[in-house]
């Protein structure tokens, strides 16, 4: 069976600084030749493990390295913990190996740690390994102080960065919307990539789960049921998976979080859209629900119904946000007027002290995105900051906050800071 964990998605998968990096590509080969020799027998050739070794060696030798992924005799094992020589200085690299090994197998499944430890003792131990070999098996079991591993500090950082993310309470964000309210826009805003396709008709058919990871490196979905990675990650949409891990640019960038995208609910030509979302709504799998609404056709048939929905169905808080108030004139709208009238909407429906966020999620990706965008985007992104200037679109000043940066007037900071606060 294919190791399946979505804490995976949130791993960071390389590392810049990886000791071994500098030394001559001979000795680095025969590392990781032993290296993908262990983790291949440990994993029994498991895909997902292949995937962690691949990254892993990538940053040790910059190129790929899935070939040598396979079954290899115990020699090849003894050869990387073998003495290596450059010029007139001798040295092992038995210790950043046996912390290679360990590390990368307590990634995929920590409980194979006594397996390995077991499978080390019996081919890797001898007189000049012994001790580097226990102390790393106390050191993965807990039991000795990180003072007493005689490796870099940075695999250590490395190690501990992934443990305490993933220690933090992860909060699972759902978001609903129906059709044309700009969730897609709001969406690659929160994340800071253009992930989401943005059309004026459905996008989203099925749930997408994005998971956020600590720091940027690279993609990550599920494929078959194993992980794979890829560094570049705008090369990828929501089209390409329904689980994904990737950084957040925003500043959601250091919690653990994973927004559930949903399908538009009120999309005429696919039905089960509107079961796909209520049964996530049903089932509470989340901590939050963040609602949608456009700005300028908010209290529609189709949106009491949703809302109504969560309403009976959510024990969970809602927070209700207006968006694209960036269309909005200031010769015929009044945005204050607005608020106070979809407020009286939701609190009739029955939601007490709705907390509502009116923002800008075009004008926060483009932001936040603008060096990837095109031309006439960069020309849209002029006439948006212009409009932006003026006290009318200063969108936090109308529940009651201040900005002082061009992010904070689309109102997103705030939204960011509900979502982290509940």
């Amino acid at each position: 069976m294919e190791h399946n964990n979505n804490n995976l998605l949130s791993h960071i998968c390389r590392i810049d600084n990886h000791p071994v990096k500098d030394l001559p590509v001979s000795i680095k080969q025969k590392y990781l030749i032993g290296l993908a020799a262990v983790l291949y027998t440990i994993s029994n050739g498991n895909a997902t493990m292949k995937t962690l070794f691949t990254q892993w060696a990538y940053s040790i030798i910059g190129q790929d390295a899935s070939c040598l992924f396979s079954q290899q005799t115990d020699d090849c094992v003894k050869k990387a913990l073998s003495i290596n020589r450059i010029g007139f200085r001798f040295f092992r690299c038995k210790h950043e190996f046996f912390f290679d090994c360990f590390y990368l197998t307590e990634s995929f499944d920590k409980g194979l740690l006594p397996k390995l430890g077991e499978y080390l003792t019996l081919i890797g131990k001898n007189i000049f390994t012994k001790e580097s070999l226990k102390t790393t098996i106390d050191y993965f079991n807990g039991s000795c102080d990180k003072n007493a591993l005689k490796v870099s500090e940075c695999l250590q950082k490395h190690r501990l960065l992934n443990i305490s993310f993933k220690q933090q309470k992860q909060k699972r964000v759902l978001v609903v919307a129906n059709v044309s309210a700009g969730k897609s826009t709001l969406i690659n805003a929160l994340l800071g990539y253009r992930f989401n396709n943005v059309r004026t008709t459905a996008c989203t058919s099925r749930l997408c789960e994005i998971y956020n990871k600590p720091i940027d490196d690279g993609f990550a979905y599920f494929q078959s049921n194993h992980l794979e990675y890829d560094p570049h990650i705008d090369s990828h949409t929501s089209d390409d998976a329904c689980k994904v891990g990737m950084h957040f640019k925003s500043t959601l960038g250091k919690a653990n979080i994973c927004l559930i995208d949903t399908p538009g609910v009120n999309n005429s030509t696919d039905t089960d859209h509107w079961k796909i979302t209520t049964t996530a709504i049903n089932h509470g799998a989340y901590d939050i629900v963040v609602f949608i609404s456009n700005g300028k056709y908010n209290g529609t048939t189709d949106e009491r119904k949703i809302l109504e929905h969560i309403y009976r169905n959510c024990k969970k808080p809602v927070l209700f946000v207006l968006n694209q108030l960036d269309t909005f004139k200031r010769s015929v709208d009044n945005i204050d007027e607005m608020i106070q009238d979809y407020m009286k909407e939701i609190k009739a429906i029955g939601f007490k002290n709705p907390q509502v966020y009116p923002v800008s999620a075009i004008y926060a990706f483009m932001l936040r995105h603008s060096y990837d965008l095109d031309e006439d985007e960069l020309d849209e992104l002029d006439l948006i900051k212009k409009r932006f200037s003026k006290d009318f679109y200063n969108l936090p000043k109308y529940v009651g906050l201040e900005s002082t940066s061009d992010i904070e007037r689309t109102g997103f900071i705030y939204l960011e800071k509900g979502i982290i606060k509940q």
